[in-house]
């Protein structure tokens, strides 16, 4: 068997140059975009939240408009207590404000007229359907 020579050893020579400045800017990209990427999802994570809020906010301002205007005195009470609290929520911006204002105030001024008619009619027991007319 042929034993075959041990390699030379290999002279290496090691310059201790100052690095450039963009290569020390170049080591910290890594660090900066991965920053940048997440504040981007985090603004995202905050803006789908807020969108889910605000319609979860209408799911209930929908619920509340239409037991504002239903026919049952008990549900309406109800629809315009809901509204309220609504109205005072973060979540509605002004034009929302402006429509749940608008939306009760409908209800408000029909029980008023309602309430008008009321203080017109007879106190005596006696509807004017009821009175015999003589010919």
């Amino acid at each position: 068997m042929n034993s075959t020579p041990s390699p030379s050893p290999i002279d290496v020579f090691v310059h201790n140059a100052p690095a450039a400045d963009w290569q020390v800017w170049a080591a910290f990209a890594p660090l900066l975009a991965a920053t940048v990427a997440a504040l981007i999802a985090a603004a995202a994570l905050w803006q789908k939240r807020r969108a889910d809020n605000r319609a979860e906010w209408w799911r209930r301002a929908q619920w509340a408009l239409d037991s504002a205007l239903d026919e049952k005195a008990e549900k309406q009470e109800v629809g315009l207590a809901v509204l309220e609290a609504l109205n005072t929520s973060k979540l509605a911006g002004p034009e929302e404000a402006q429509i749940l204002e608008e939306a009760w105030r409908k209800p408000l001024q029909e029980g008023e007229a309602t309430l008008d008619l009321l203080s017109e009619m007879p106190d005596n027991g006696e509807s004017e359907d009821s009175k015999e007319v003589d010919p």
